[in-house]
């Protein structure tokens, strides 16, 4: 399930909500991180995936990564999967979206609640963010995969096991990893 589909009827406050989150968690979360805790075998490590067979998740992620000028931060690797794998935009909303989708696929960690609380400021969303927990309540729980044990592994079967809405979705891989791009 894609917020592309809502984005069209955007309010002008949820709007402003939405790129004062964004800069909020570039500049406070994920800048911070990547200059405290970017390490050598990180870089190495993207440097591996950029090299891997093009449509394998080690590829893919890096392409993602890659794209939006990130790197690849200890700890945060199960995230930047995650949104891969479900095919969520790096955007508020469907961060926002695949936080609920990840809670009701069973992640009960302290960061998912936090982040969905954030949800207070969109009424609005409330609707889709219930949807996208039932999807993630009905879908194959993801806890048990691995960054390194799927990297050679294709995208897009990960995605028909773990994210099968994307199945009966007429998004394309390539039109998923262009919401990432652009």
């Amino acid at each position: 399930m894609s917020t592309r589909q809502m984005n069209r009827d955007v309010s002008p406050l949820r709007a402003f909500l939405g790129t004062v989150t964004k800069y909020i968690k570039i500049c406070c979360v994920i800048k911070p991180l990547q200059l405290l805790v970017a390490r050598k075998s990180c870089r190495q490590k993207m440097d591996r995936m950029r090299t891997l067979p093009t449509h394998t998740v080690g590829h893919d992620l890096a392409r993602m990564l890659d794209s939006k000028g990130l790197k690849l931060i200890p700890g945060f690797a199960k995230h930047d999967l995650d949104h891969l794998i479900l095919g969520y935009g790096m955007n508020p909303e469907d961060e926002l979206c695949m936080q609920a989708y990840l809670i009701g696929n069973g992640r009960r960690q302290f960061q998912c609640f936090l982040f969905l609380s954030s949800a207070v400021l969109l009424p609005g969303l409330w609707g889709t963010l219930w949807a996208h927990y039932n999807s993630g309540k009905q879908s194959e729980p993801l806890s048990s995969l691995k960054l390194d044990d799927c990297l050679h592994q294709r995208t897009d079967q990960l995605r028909q096991k773990y994210a099968p809405s994307l199945r009966n979705s007429s998004v394309t891989m390539n039109e998923a990893i262009t919401a990432f791009v652009g």
